[in-house]
């Protein structure tokens, strides 16, 4: 996980050498998601009830997906850019690297810009729970 960790912030020093880009792209990846839980919004705001499902338990799923996604595509990105590295020969760069090739693939991608996403899918998410009539326990 050392090796991981040391790929995260070469990245992240690389994704930051531009600011402005970054943040820039992090609140388009904020917005995006946003305009789409807004028509779910405006969709319930008119209908109420759509074949039994309220608008907070929808809402408790999309912020449960889009946080997945984020996640995904924010930490483990690698993966699916995988294909490109073979077509393009990389993957031969890194099997004769004396690590772990998962490792290796696993950080050879990160998309920090994907936090906006993940930001909002946290409030969508906080916003559900905290309207929902549910009691919450441990279990």
């Amino acid at each position: 996980m050392k090796l991981y960790f040391k790929y995260m912030s070469i990245l992240l020093k690389a994704q930051m050498q531009y600011r402005a880009s970054f943040w820039l792209l992090s609140l388009g990846q904020f917005f995006v998601p946003f305009s789409v839980f807004a028509g779910v919004y405006f969709l319930f705001e008119r209908f109420g009830n759509i074949k039994g499902w309220t608008f907070f338990e929808v809402a408790l799923c999309f912020g449960v997906i889009n946080m997945a996604f984020s996640i995904a595509e924010c930490f483990v990105r690698g993966f699916d850019i995988f294909s490109n590295m073979v077509v393009h020969g990389d993957f031969d760069r890194i099997l004769l690297r004396p690590r772990s090739t998962f490792i290796q693939v696993l950080g050879s991608q990160f998309e920090f810009t994907r936090i906006g996403r993940l930001l909002q899918s946290i409030m969508v998410l906080a916003w559900a729970v905290i309207n929902l009539s549910v009691n919450w326990t441990l279990i």
